[in-house]
C-alpha cells in the first residue's frame, strides 16, 4: 500500500521561516501539497522535525504528523523516519516547496509505479541526468535497505541525488521544468 508524504522538516534557512506554513491561496504550502497527494486516493502524512510539532499541531491532526526520529540528514531523515513509523508502506513523497507540481504529474508517477510494481528501487522524474528525488516513489523495501545500511554505518551519502543513480531506478522524463521548481528562498513572486 502507498502512503503520501509531504516533506516539511527542513530548516528553511534560505527562506527565513517555515516553508510548510507559508500561505498560498488561502492554505499553507504543506496543506496544498497534502491536498494534491490525497487526490491520488492515498493516505497522507507530513514529515516534520520536533521543533515544528507545536506550529503544525493546530493545522494538522497528530496522526498526520511524523516527527523525525532517524539519525540521518536532509530529506533522507524524513523518509526514513516515515518508514520507521509506517514500515509496510511504499512512499510517494512531495516536498512542500514544490508548489507547481500538479495532479497529472503525480498521477503519471503513481501509474509508472503501479504498472511496474516491484521492478525498481526508486521511481523518479529526471531530465538531462538530473534526478528529482523530492517528487518520487520510494518502495518500503528500498527504505528498509537504506535504513539497514545507515544503521550499519556503511551509508556512503545522505544525498538522494548520489544514492539513486547507482541503483535500479525507473526514470520518467520531466515534462515541464517549471512544475519542478523548488521555492526555497524568500521570493516575492510566490
Amino acid at each position: 500500500m502507498m502512503l503520501g508524504v509531504v516533506l516539511c522538516g527542513g530548516e528553511s534557512k534560505r527562506m527565513g521561516s517555515d516553508k510548510g506554513l507559508l500561505p498560498a491561496d488561502g492554505e499553507s504550502w504543506a496543506e496544498r501539497a497534502a491536498s494534491k497527494l490525497s487526490k491520488l486516493n492515498i493516505p497522507v502524512v507530513l514529515s516534520v522535525n520536533a521543533a515544528q510539532l507545536e506550529s503544525y499541531g493546530p493545522v494538522f491532526a497528530p496522526s498526520e504528523l511524523v516527527v523525525d526520529t532517524v539519525d540521518a540528514r536532509g530529506p533522507l531523515k524524513g523518509l526514513l523516519s516515515v518508514h520507521k513509523a509506517h514500515p509496510d508502506k511504499d512512499v510517494l513523497v512531495l516536498a512542500c516547496d514544490m508548489l507547481d507540481i500538479d495532479f497529472s504529474t503525480l498521477q503519471v508517477l503513481k501509474q509508472a509505479y503501479e504498472t511496474t510494481e516491484g521492478a525498481f528501487d526508486y521511481y523518479v522524474y529526471e531530465k538531462d541526468e538530473f534526478i528529482e528525488p523530492l517528487c518520487a516513489i520510494y518502495p518500503g523495501r528500498t527504505l528498509q535497505s537504506l535504513h539497514t545500511i545507515l544503521v550499519s554505518g556503511a551509508l556512503p551519502s545522505f544525498s538522494l541525488q548520489r544514492l539513486i543513480p547507482g541503483s535500479n531506478y525507473k526514470s520518467i522524463a520531466i515534462p515541464d521544468d517549471q512544475k519542478f521548481a523548488n521555492y526555497n528562498a524568500n521570493n516575492p513572486f510566490v
